[in-house]
Formats: C-alpha cells, structure tokens, sequence
C-alpha cells in the first residue's frame, strides 16, 4: 500500500508570519536535529527535502484555509483566550510529509519542522489523526530528544447509534505508517472503554512492528487471567462485517462515503486450539474478563521511551511537589524474584509498579508501595522505603486543577 501523507495544519500566534512563505522556509537551514538538502520555493507553495538520523523525507508547505472540522478532537487544554483566538482563525500552514520505516520518528521530526518554521504556534490541527494539538506541547514535543508517545499518531473515535447500544470503534491516523486502521464493531456504551484499550495496545504494538501484520497472523496483547490470554487478529472489514447483522452500525452501508479503505476490525482467538483450527471470534467474548483487570503487555522499546521522557521531565515535578496541595505517582521498575528473571532485556526482568510519592532527596524517593507486585514475593501494599531515581519508569501529577503526566508538563505553564 503506498502511504498517505501525513497533513498537519500549523496555527501560529501570530498572523503576520503567514505572510512570507519563503522567509519561513530560510528558517530551516539552520535546523538542529535535521538537514535541509533542498527547497524548491514558490509565492504560495514550498517543496523540501530533508534528511534526519540517515533517512530522508520529502515535505511540502502551503497555505490553506483553517476551520476545525465537527468530529476532530481537541487532545489538549486550551485557554479560553486561546480557544477564542483559534475560533477566529481562517488560514493556517499545511505541512504534508511522507513518513518513513520508524512512525514515531516521522511523527516527531513533522513536528521539529512545523516548531522550526513557526515557533510559537497556537495549535496544531494533526488532519491525518483527526485531532488538535496544543501549540504549547508541540514546543515542548520538538524541543526533546524523546519522541511523544504513540499515542498520539493516531486517534480512537466512538460511534454510536442515535437508538441503539452499539458503538463503532475506529482509528484515524494508521495509514500514514504504512498499516491498517483498526476497528472494534458492535461494541456497546457499557463495554466501549475495555474494547477501546485494545485497540490502544494493538495500535502501539503494530507502530513498533517491521512488517505489517498479516490478517490471521495471531498478536499477543494481555494476560486476561492466570489461564487466559488476549491474542488478537486482523480480519479486513470486508470480511469482518459478514459477522454481524447487515443493519449492524459500520455494516456495509456505512462504508459508501468512508471508512471503506485499509481498515481492519480487530478479532480475538479465545484458546490455543482456536488458534490452530483458524476460529476466530468478535472481541466481545471476552466482555466479563475484561471488566476486570486485564495486564496489557508494554513492549521493552516502549517502556525505554516512557522512562527516558520520565528522567527527562523530572524537574517538573519535583518543581511542582514543592507545593504542598500537589501529590504524585511514580512507577519503578524493581527487580523481580530470582525465579521470574528472563534472560533478555533487562526490562524483562523487572515489575513496573506505582508508588506514592512522599519525599525526594539526594537523588531517591521516600515512596510508599499502592498496589502488591505479582512477582515480588517480600513487597506487599503500603511498604514504605527509598528507591533512586534510576528506577523511575513514570509519574504522574495531581493538582487541585488536574492530571498532569510527563507528556502534559505544557499544562503546568498554565497554572
């Protein structure tokens, strides 16, 4: 399949530097974290190719008309000043870019390059994902070394009927790595969240994947129970909908004007012996299980990336703990029990857990344990002691205001 581009529409704080496309475009020869090989300028219209950690991209600028279409959703907290301002808007920049092998790298150099050209943007409308972006956390998102999460590639939307229970789970954002949407069909308002996690986790999983995965090919995503496993499947909606009522919302008649590209809806094999003879089944069957509480598999890459951006960010919340109304979160990784230990990665061998924040110095937490390890047998819930902040996986921030993780430290300038 030859990808989309990916289309983001940049929103500057100010309107006057709209004006000159080409005195924009000079702005990225003195880039830093990627090279400028060519720019072909016109009045309206620019043509670039760049080069970033030996991957090259092609990107083309222009100016377009702005309006936030009705379904898009707004992924950050604006001001009302801001959200005031954004209303009032009628033109916008268009960055389109191919992206390249790594999702997460295309997505994070597309926004060095919007931040390189407009540095103090307003928003960014993230067409390709349907969603907007605070042009705050794009400053921050282009000033790291860490890519954002992978999250924010794409965007799940719910669909539901004016007077039915169903609801119609789908992604926007996919195509442009080179991999299908994804899809749950003829979930409910009772059990969308469960569903909507799976396809989360299926979503990171497959951004991290050097092939496509292949409709049937199994994924493992969960531990369900001490003997079930959430292994998923790809079954393309043309084939999917045949699983259900023909009236079903995202039945074939809702296909005629959208949704009717590469897209999958996402199937489950209930056992191993499902796996064997080819029987697959909606996601559903699993209703029950998943109420309860599911652990969804974080990749080792992944869990590097959360941890780097934790360290990274660490400043703000040490900053914002200062302040004696505010109350934290931090997950450590500890090492598990002699008998768990694998022998890959050294994540393989550790348990992610959360703790309570209740001091810091010298380079360690004073943290109490809020939930018991499944394979640390000498730890158990509300265990008090001192971890380094080399063990720091994540955190989150709780304000009076607020929920406030490393990817939403923008929020705190707000404040």
């Amino acid at each position: 399949m030859e990808r989309p581009v990916s289309r983001m529409l940049a929103i500057p704080s100010q309107v006057a530097e709209l004006n000159d496309l080409q005195r924009l475009c000079r702005r990225l020869e003195q880039a830093k974290g990627f090279q400028l090989k060519a720019a072909h300028l016109g009045d309206a219209f620019c043509s670039l190719e760049l080069s970033s950690q030996g991957q090259a991209y092609t990107l083309s600028l222009y100016l377009t008309p702005f309006g936030i279409p009705p379904l898009y959703r707004c992924q950050h907290y604006f001001p009302d000043v801001d959200a005031e301002e954004l209303e009032a808007r009628e033109q916008g920049l268009a960055v389109e870019m191919t992206f390249g092998p790594d999702p997460l790298a295309s997505y994070h150099l597309q926004l060095q390059v919007i931040h390189t050209l407009l540095s103090d943007t307003l928003a960014v409308m993230d067409d390709s994902s349907e969603k907007l972006l605070s042009g705050r956390w794009v400053a921050l998102a282009a000033a790291s070394h860490i890519p954002p999460a992978p999250r924010y590639i794409y965007t799940v939307q719910a669909v539901s009927g004016d007077e039915s229970d169903c609801v119609w789970l789908h992604t926007h954002g996919l195509n442009r790595c080179g991999i299908t949407e994804l899809e749950v069909l003829d979930s409910s308002r009772q059990t969308y969240e469960s569903h909507y996690h799976i396809l989360e986790t299926m979503a990171n999983r497959l951004l991290e994947e050097e092939e496509p995965l292949e409709p049937g090919e199994p994924l493992y995503l969960a531990r369900l129970t001490d003997e079930t496993a959430l292994v998923t499947t790809l079954v393309p909606w043309q084939d999917a909908v045949g699983f259900y009522d023909e009236d079903l919302l995202g039945g074939r008649e809702d296909r005629e004007e959208s949704h009717n590209g590469d897209t999958s809806a996402v199937f489950v094999y209930p056992t191993f012996e499902d796996f064997e003879a080819g029987n697959i089944a909606p996601v559903r069957i699993f209703d029950e299980i998943l109420a309860g509480n599911p652990i969804y598999m974080i990749s080792s890459q992944e869990t590097r990336r959360m941890k780097a951006l934790a360290t990274e960010r660490l400043p703000y919340l040490l900053a914002a703990l200062a302040d004696s109304r505010n109350q934290a979160l931090v997950k450590l990784g500890l090492t598990v029990d002699e008998e768990h230990r694998q022998d890959q990665e050294e994540e393989d061998s550790r348990e992610h857990i959360w703790f309570k924040v209740l001091g810091y110095q010298d380079g360690a937490f004073t943290a109490e344990l809020t939930q018991d390890p499944y394979y640390i047998a000498g730890l158990r819930t509300g265990h008090v002691g001192q971890y380094p902040v080399e063990q720091l996986t994540d955190w989150v921030l709780f304000t009076p205001e607020r929920r406030i993780t490393p990817d939403d430290v923008y929020m705190l300038e707000l404040d």
